[in-house]
Order: C-alpha cells, then sequence, then structure tokens
C-alpha cells in the first residue's frame, strides 16, 4: 500500500514539475505563458522541451529607438 502510494505521489510530481517550471520562467508573459501552460498541462515533458527550445532565454527583447 504505502509503495504504491509514493510510487502515485511520485508520478504526480514528475507530472507537475513542467508546469511549474513554465510557470516560474520569465521568458514569457501574459497570454504567451498561459498557452504554454496549457500546453504543458496536456503534454507535458514534450510541451516543456519545446518552450525551453523555442522561446528565447532573455524573454521578449525591448526595441531601443
Amino acid at each position: 500500500m504505502t509503495d504504491e502510494l509514493m510510487l502515485l505521489i511520485g508520478a504526480l510530481c514528475l507530472y507537475l514539475l513542467p508546469i511549474g517550471l513554465v510557470a516560474g520562467s520569465k521568458r514569457t508573459r501574459g497570454h504567451e505563458k498561459n498557452g504554454w501552460l496549457i500546453g504543458t498541462l496536456l503534454f507535458s515533458w514534450v510541451a516543456l522541451i519545446l518552450y525551453f527550445s523555442m522561446i528565447p532565454k532573455g524573454g521578449k527583447q525591448k526595441k531601443h529607438r
């Protein structure tokens, strides 16, 4: 019983980890972040890999005039 519970808790943590990483990231803001969070909820690790490979590290750059 306790082994099954620990396995379930571990699997839940592994599922929620990408959601926490995207939610805490400074790479995106607003509706863009909401879209990535929904994608991460649906596709978990695949969406996380896409997120970190597609979004620039510094986020959106402001244009200087």
